[in-house]
């Protein structure tokens, strides 16, 4: 599934700083394996990342993935990710 390169170490790297410790100020969810590659909402599979970290693993799984395909949809989530202040309603 993943390329055993220097973007998945790093990935890694951060996936497991994240695990041990507490963020007290702003964070977001995310999926060590992504859901649209066979991830789970599982708590061995979910961490809590900062804005920046999230979206750097991001950047990181679009280089990681070995397959076209799951390249594909992680170049998708980080496009969506990087465009979310477009498509939030007022509301939020």
């Amino acid at each position: 599934m993943f390329r055993s390169c220097w973007h998945t170490n790093v990935y890694f790297q951060i996936i497991e700083r994240a695990r041990h410790r507490t963020l007290s100020s702003y964070q977001e969810r995310h999926h060590v394996i992504p859901r649209s590659l066979g991830g789970d909402d599982s708590q061995e599979n979910v961490v809590k990342l900062t804005a920046r970290e999230h979206f750097l693993c991001h950047m990181l799984l679009v280089r990681m993935v070995v397959l076209r395909d799951d390249r594909t949809k992680m170049v998708n989530a980080l496009w969506f990710m990087s465009q979310y202040h477009k498509f939030r309603t007022s509301s939020e």
